[in-house]
């Protein structure tokens, strides 16, 4: 049904996107036509992907930050998207996703690259209740508004 993470996602143009561990993506999804805000864990790669997009007079369509997704610096449903690629090892990831849960809006969707057997998508099929599969990557679509006390938040999300 998706082949790639980037079909599921769907079109970029107007969107407001969270890339988690930001690269040259970030660049590449500006250029797409989405505002992409990010995060990632080492400065010299925050400023690399600041200098690139200043180089190609995008600066003032890329926010780009250090820190990691376990407090976002980012109102609730504020991002249309989000794409992540990186899984730190050791991280928390119940409470990243939960987080990543807060700031999409409801309708948002996520894809994340990453092994098929990891616990990130043993995750994020716990917080966001179901999930399409691809060949290495997993992808969610918010479906509540308010926030839920149930692990399985996403009664009616997509399937397979």
């Amino acid at each position: 049904m998706y082949p790639t993470p980037l079909s599921f996602l769907g079109p970029l143009g107007g969107k407001r996107i969270l890339i988690c561990g930001i690269g040259v993506e970030s660049v590449a999804f500006t250029l797409a036509g989405a505002d992409v805000y990010g995060f990632g864990g080492s400065l010299s790669q925050v400023e690399a992907v600041k200098d690139l997009a200043r180089g190609l007079a995008l600066r003032d369509r890329i926010h780009l930050q250090t820190g990691t997704m376990y407090q976002l610096a980012y109102p609730d449903r504020f991002f249309d998207l989000a794409f992540g690629k990186t899984v730190p090892e050791n991280a928390d990831l119940e409470s990243g996703v939960r987080e990543l849960g807060r700031v999409l809006k409801p309708g948002g969707r996520a894809a994340f690259v990453l092994p098929t057997d990891g616990s990130l998508q043993e995750t994020v099929r716990r917080v966001f209740g179901s999930a399409v599969l691809g060949e290495c990557w997993i992808g969610v679509e918010k479906s509540w508004d308010e926030p839920k006390e149930s692990p399985n938040l996403n009664k009616a999300c997509l399937s397979m």
